[in-house]
């Protein structure tokens, strides 16, 4: 059962604009004001004090508002009311939602109040409010009518704060009604009679839900527009008045029950079962939060682990062998990878324990490393090696073979290096190609990703330096430092998705913090943005599948 929130804890802050230079005017919102500040105060409904309950009506700039609501967000340690009543716009380009004030102008919505500064004041850092609920009574000047107030199906979903419940007046582009002749509008009119009457047969105190299911079912019996409610966390079992149709004996004794109302066993074997659902789902939710976490701090280390490894592998690249070092044998005390040296984080292979293999280099705090078989590579760790001594057993095929890049002057042929005729692949101009060896006179050369072949015809042929590792290892380090960065960013509050297309194909990565593609964006579809990281975007296809994009310069947003 909900828990009355502590109104000696609490604070509300209620704003209300009914006169206005350019809009229509709704003199009903002053009387919403009075009779919501009424009802919040009775000590019979919710016994907020009166210097907590503060009014705002015709509030003199949106610094007044912002200040107030932020002042008693910090104020509050219990639960924070936000209500607002008067004409609510959207920017025409973005659907943004806007709360109009006295000299507000729908064609400049600088003069307006927009939500997102609200949403922020609400979650100040310096807050010191557990729980918040917000309620907003408003519309869209441009399609108000006399007496006629319209709002949007997505006014809840824009304005939904952590760790709350949001009630707004209406759904989809239905008006939110200010019937002439009537004290309030029609929502806050429903709204301030259910906390002075109370809900018959419901318990006391009233939660969020069952305020929302009744004002829900009375609007729509009186066929008015119907509100919408988004919760946070736990925000529909926050309670803030008691169910007078309880505590004042809505039923007497001897009278005939209210129709409708349950059995007391029955109803109390239906909220006990309500209650374990509640735990359960509750104890769910908690294991998805933990098992997200975990996921979310291994992504992270993966991130950096895999930062760290491009930093050294730049470093080792860009360093001049050290002429003091001779080479020697060692070994290693636990398996660990040997990177290609052609700039990028795949391994070439991996060093195990009991086997030696000749160290002919020293980059920095690495080793270029020779395998028996005569395969080169960088040995990024090299802490806890053990050191045998240099004995030329001839290492295989060409240890003095030094590796080099090269591009060829017209596409040629790769062939196997078992003797097969068949090519194994095209060199194209164009491209940089790393020779790894030499066999019978033809280079062994290595493309990109990672296949080897023959290329017997080498003239003219242009030699790069190893500045184009050192180039291919710099972008590398670029690509991990944003993905890091990506990876430890927390998603930015208030990001609102929106659809896109890329210049050009570009490469979206997986969420697990390695390099790993996840898929390919090309021109001429568009892409769903979920999520702000950092610099970069959560990107979802059309198949469901998502990846981080970082490199989000040129998109087309939609």
């Amino acid at each position: 059962m909900a828990v009355l929130s502590d109104p000696a804890r609490s604070e509300a802050v209620l704003v209300g604009v009914h006169d206005y230079v350019y809009l229509e005017k709704l003199p009903a919102v002053a009387r919403n004001l009075a009779g919501l500040r009424d009802a919040l105060t009775d000590p019979a409904v919710w016994g907020l004090p009166a210097e907590s309950c503060t009014v705002l009506s015709q509030p003199l700039s949106i610094g007044q508002v912002l200040d107030t609501v932020r002042d008693r967000a910090r104020k509050a340690r219990d639960t924070l009311l936000v209500y607002y009543a008067g004409h609510g716009l959207t920017d025409l380009y973005t659907d943004e939602l806007y709360l109009a004030m006295a000299d507000s102008d729908p064609g400049r919505e600088h003069t307006s109040l927009r939500y997102e500064w609200l949403r922020r004041a609400v979650l100040d850092p310096q807050a010191g409010a557990q729980r918040t609920v917000v309620i907003l009574d408003c519309c869209y000047s441009g399609r108000a009518l006399l007496g006629r107030m319209s709002a949007s199906a997505h006014i809840a979903d824009q304005a939904v704060v952590e760790g709350t419940c949001l009630l707004t007046a209406s759904a989809e582009t239905r008006p939110a009604l200010s019937p002439p002749g009537e004290t309030y509008t029609a929502f806050t009119g429903e709204l301030i009679a259910t906390l002075n009457e109370g809900i018959p047969g419901r318990p006391d105190p009233l939660d969020m839900d069952t305020l929302y299911r009744h004002l829900r079912g009375r609007l729509a019996a009186r066929s008015r527009p119907v509100p919408q409610q988004r919760n946070r966390n736990t925000g529909g079992r926050i309670a803030i008045a008691r169910n007078r149709a309880v505590s004042e004996g809505a039923v007497s004794d001897g009278a005939a029950p209210y129709a409708g109302v349950p059995d007391p066993a029955s109803l109390a074997d239906r909220q006990s079962e309500a209650e374990q659902r509640l735990a359960e789902m509750e104890r769910r939710a908690e294991l998805l939060r933990l098992e997200t976490e975990a996921l979310r701090q291994e992504a992270e280390r993966r991130a950096l682990q895999t930062l760290e490894t491009a930093q050294r592998l730049a470093h080792a690249l860009a360093a001049s062998p050290d002429r003091g070092v001779q080479p020697f044998w060692f070994a290693v005390p636990a398996t660990r990878p040997l990177m290609g040296q052609d700039g990028s984080l795949e391994p070439a292979g991996e060093l195990v324990p009991g086997t030696w293999y000749l160290a002919v280099e020293q980059r920095g705090k690495a080793l270029v490393v020779q395998t028996q078989d005569g395969r080169r590579g960088l040995l990024l760790d090299a802490d806890g090696i053990q050191r045998g001594i240099y004995v030329d057993c001839g290492a295989a095929e060409d240890p003095g073979f030094e590796p080099f890049w090269f591009a060829v002057p017209v596409a040629r042929e790769m062939l196997s290096e078992d003797g097969s005729p068949e090519p194994v692949g095209e060199l194209v101009p164009g491209t940089w190609y790393l020779a790894v060896g030499q066999s019978d006179g033809a280079l062994v050369a290595r493309t990109e990703d990672g296949r080897r072949g023959l290329l017997r015809d080498t003239d003219g042929i242009q030699r790069g330096g190893s500045d184009v590792a050192e180039s291919h290892a710099r972008q590398t380090l670029r690509k991990a430092e944003r993905m890091a960065g990506a990876v430890v960013s927390e998603p930015e509050p208030g990001f609102q998705p929106f659809w896109f297309a890329v210049p050009a194909a570009r490469e979206v990565l997986s969420e697990d913090g390695s390099l790993e593609p996840a898929g390919e964006l090309v021109p001429g579809t568009w892409y769903l943005a979920v999520e702000q990281r950092g610099p970069a975007l959560l990107a979802q296809c059309s198949d469901g599948r998502r990846g981080l994009l970082l490199d989000t310069e040129g998109i087309q947003r939609g």
